[in-house]
């Protein structure tokens, strides 16, 4: 049995849910950051010869000579058919609340760029189809309201975590 997915959801995973959210938290590949570019263990050779593209939502691996979106990217590390791999994207288009930014994680080298850690704690849902797209006044302040105190929270849990001066 074959499932479609409209061209909205495929368009919506390819380039809605951005790569680095992929890589780091969805699929947990080895990586790390080389002078301020996030470097990953590619899911076909292993090597660390890669990079991403923000503008076009895009990884690429120099050894294999291989681009990636965030669906070849899970076909790729989790060995699934391209249905499989879209399902289980869609699953996860929503990062937890409880769950902490690649930049929180004790493992980071460098110091962790503030747009890393709200990309975390905000949705990447597109807006249902179905429904009004435009969400009314109260519900804007009520989610600007929860997405400051996340924030003030991640700022006292980064405080909590500096070292004191020796």
């Amino acid at each position: 049995m074959t499932r479609r997915f409209s061209a909205q959801e495929l368009a919506f995973l390819r380039n809605g849910i951005p790569i680095e959210h992929v890589i780091v938290s969805f699929l947990s590949l080895q990586h790390r950051r080389d002078s301020d570019k996030l470097r990953f263990a590619c899911p076909l050779c292993g090597g660390f010869d890669t990079s991403i593209q923000l503008k076009t939502n895009l990884a690429r691996c120099f050894a294999c000579k291989r681009n990636f979106n965030p669906i070849e990217m899970v076909m790729a590390h989790l060995r699934l058919g391209f249905t499989e791999s879209v399902s289980w994207l869609k699953e996860r288009n929503v990062q937890r609340v409880d769950e902490k930014p690649a930049a929180y994680r004790k493992n980071q080298t460098s110091p962790a760029k503030i747009g890393d850690i709200l990309s975390g704690m905000l949705s990447i849902t597109p807006p249902p189809s179905q429904e009004s797209p435009l969400p009314t006044i109260s519900e804007r302040i009520a989610s600007l309201e929860k997405k400051v105190e996340e924030l003030f929270t991640l700022i006292e849990g980064l405080i909590s975590l500096r070292l004191p001066h020796q």
